[in-house]
């Protein structure tokens, strides 16, 4: 299906303004502790070791992740210096692409207008902003999975007519496997529960043989193996268990270091909202194209979520192309069979907006005692304020223009809002990051001979990442040191002498300390 000049130029649109919002904000918050800079940790030393097989951190194989998202990182750090923005950069570029692939899917099952409502709205999800602004390889995964489903829905459309187009075959297992050498085989999973909702809602089984699993296979395994092989051979068995088992099927049945209560995904749910709100709306238009395909796949990677016993923030990007699908089909069935319904339903969410936002301006700003969010919490007044004349503006303009100009508002706000969120807001919130940071960087430079961490606990991707260079791990012997509160003591009830050299401590008072341990 070839997109018309219409449906080109406006996606175009879309994706200029979503990259406008994303670009501007990769730079201005301070890697993670935890993943982030472990990725992205990895990353540099693949580029400045040349070993593009094993990723390590501090010299140390790391076997937490399959290496593509490594690679892209690394071919980007050595581009643009490994910084921030660069780190973040090809998370942002998928998370762009997700966008383009999900609009293209959606324009095959309901058209042009549904195709540009779920570009906008799957810009304005909040999970895959926030997603889509970090260096973790969950975007990359969810972009592979979806362009391979929508090479099994064109292979489907296309032998549904009688044609078998191999084309769209070979794109969909190129597309696996790509999503396998990012996130391992979450990518099967998210593509296998499509194609399970595709099938259960048309029967059509007899399909299944003509999607040659024979050639496809051992073609995945011919792009997926090479590297599981390099990784064991220079490794051995215990990376390739943890990279693979551990951090997969041991994840998924018991937690593996993620266990979370049952009720996680539900109470992060808000991270789907406002569009997940639409969904109930789709019982309506059950039999519109698209909505029940959408959303059985949405119900079913959420189910899949639900049952595993790892559960992190993270995965809800997953969701979000279906969620997008599903709440763009929705809409654009309902403008043709029932817009004064729709129209109703959007100015009744419009009024609930500018009530929460009128309650977030009254409430006190010593309400807030939370350590992230005390500091701004004088801010919080006025940005309830906003919320809530937003909020009217996109009532008012439903009211008096119709469904189209409210839907635009709403996504014009919603964009508006993480801009203002990603470049003034986030950035305020974890000042123990950016003293941490600042703390690397003056201890590289003041002091040029090597700095080790210590060998029991290590240290996190954190401050070889922020100090431009590999400490390597020592037990204790003469030299310089990073470490934290608990090592520092460790080193003492051992007996060393040390010297503080440049001590900070964090909001709740724990140290993090450059030490000279002395002969």
């Amino acid at each position: 299906m070839i997109p018309s000049t219409r449906f080109s130029r406006l996606l175009g649109l879309v994706l200029i303004v979503d990259a406008a919002i994303l670009l501007a904000i990769l730079g201005r918050v301070t890697l993670s502790r935890i993943d982030e800079t472990q990725i992205a940790e990895v990353s540099r030393e693949m580029a400045t070791g040349g070993d593009w097989v094993t990723p390590r951190i501090g010299g140390i194989p790391f076997p937490a992740y399959p290496p593509l998202q490594y690679w892209m990182l690394a071919l980007s750090g050595s581009a643009f210096g490994f910084n921030e923005f660069a780190m973040r950069l090809p998370t942002a570029l998928a998370a762009l692409a997700l966008i383009g692939v999900v609009a293209l899917l959606t324009r095959r099952l309901a058209g042009d207008d549904a195709g540009l409502a779920a570009a906008m709205i799957l810009g304005t999800t909040p999970s895959l902003f926030l997603q889509g602004t970090v260096c973790r390889a969950d975007i990359l995964t969810a972009l592979c999975a979806t362009a391979a489903f929508d090479r099994f829905l064109a292979w489907t459309a296309s032998a549904e007519k009688g044609g078998r187009r191999n084309r769209d075959l070979v794109l969909m297992y190129l597309w696996t496997a790509l999503g396998i050498l990012a996130k391992g085989p979450l990518a099967i999973a998210v593509l296998g529960l499509g194609g399970l909702a595709w099938f259960l809602l048309n029967g059509q089984w007899k399909l299944l043989i003509g999607m040659k699993f024979w050639f496809g296979i051992p073609a995945l395994l011919l792009i997926v193996v090479p590297w599981y092989y390099a990784v064991y051979r220079a490794n051995g068995w215990a990376f390739l268990n943890e990279n693979l088992f551990l951090e997969n099927l041991s994840a998924y049945s018991d937690g593996y270091q993620q266990k979370r209560p049952f009720d996680f995904y539900f109470r992060q749910s808000p991270l789907l909202l406002p569009w997940l709100l639409v969904l109930p709306l789709s019982t309506l238009v059950r039999k519109s194209p698209g909505v029940a395909l959408s959303l059985a796949w949405f119900g079913l990677i959420f189910l899949f979520l639900q049952i595993s016993s790892a559960k992190r923030l993270n995965y809800l990007a997953y969701t979000t192309p279906a969620l997008a699908i599903a709440s763009a089909t929705t809409l654009t069935a309902l403008s043709g069979s029932n817009p004064r319904l729709l129209r109703r339903a959007m100015i009744g969410f419009g009024g609930l907006l500018v009530l929460l936002g009128t309650a977030l301006a009254l409430v006190p700003t010593s309400s807030w005692t939370g350590g992230s969010v005390s500091r701004i919490a004088p801010r919080l007044p006025w940005i309830g304020g906003v919320v809530a004349a937003a909020a009217l503006g996109i009532s008012l303009t439903t009211a008096r223009m119709g469904i189209c100009a409210g839907f635009a508002g709403m996504t014009g706000v919603l964009a508006l809002a993480f801009f203002v969120y990603g470049f003034f807001v986030n950035p305020r919130l974890n000042q123990d990051n950016r003293d941490l940071a600042e703390q690397c960087r003056r201890i590289a430079g003041r002091f040029p001979e090597p700095i080790h961490v210590p060998a029991h606990g290590g240290a996190e991707g954190f401050y070889h990442f922020y100090m431009g260079r590999t400490l390597p791990s020592r037990d204790g012997d003469p030299g310089l040191y990073v470490a934290a509160d608990f090592q520092v003591e460790e080193f003492r009830k051992a007996g060393k002498r040390l010297e503080v050299v440049d001590p900070i401590l964090d909001q709740r008072g724990r140290g993090r300390y450059l030490v000279r341990i002395i002969p």
